[in-house]
């Protein structure tokens, strides 16, 4: 299991932290990274955004042409996506839905500019990066969102 960068548009990001969109539909990209069931995906909020609100977990991954992906989140009545979702996908070559399970909002979000602080030469993936859960970014970001999380005692 890795950990897995997405980058999302702010729309899109609150509908999966409100438990609304329950698949995150992407374009596959010859050689783009694997997706598996069980990796943690930490979303980057892109636009004006710019910070890293939260993660869910990767649960059941569907891979296929767009058509069959639109076919099979037909048959789920709760999926939480529609026509603006398949609209994105339609024309590729392949595509992938995500099952978001288990979604936290971040109390506070990592902002890109705290990330610049420690990582100079950041630049937000276009699509999804997969990390090891030791690489600088992955600690920086889950650490600065363990310490603004309300700790019971």
């Amino acid at each position: 299991m890795g950990v897995l960068i997405v980058p999302i548009k702010p729309v899109f990001a609150y509908r999966i932290f409100t438990g609304r969109k329950r698949y995150d539909l992407r374009k596959m990209i010859r050689g783009a990274s694997r997706v598996e069931s069980g990796d943690r995906a930490i979303l980057y909020v892109s636009g004006d955004v710019k910070a890293f609100m939260g993660e869910f977990t990767v649960g059941e991954v569907i891979t296929g042409s767009p058509e069959y992906i639109i076919r099979e989140l037909n048959k789920r009545p709760l999926s939480g996506v529609g026509e603006e979702d398949f609209a994105y996908i339609r024309g590729a070559g392949l595509a992938v839905a995500i099952e978001v399970l288990n979604p936290i909002l971040y109390k506070t979000p990592v902002e890109m500019k705290e990330v610049l602080k420690i990582i100079p030469d950041y630049n937000p993936p276009l699509g999804i990066q997969k990390l090891d859960e030791y690489e600088p970014l992955v600690v920086l970001i889950l650490d600065k969102a363990r310490e603004k999380t309300i700790r019971k005692n």
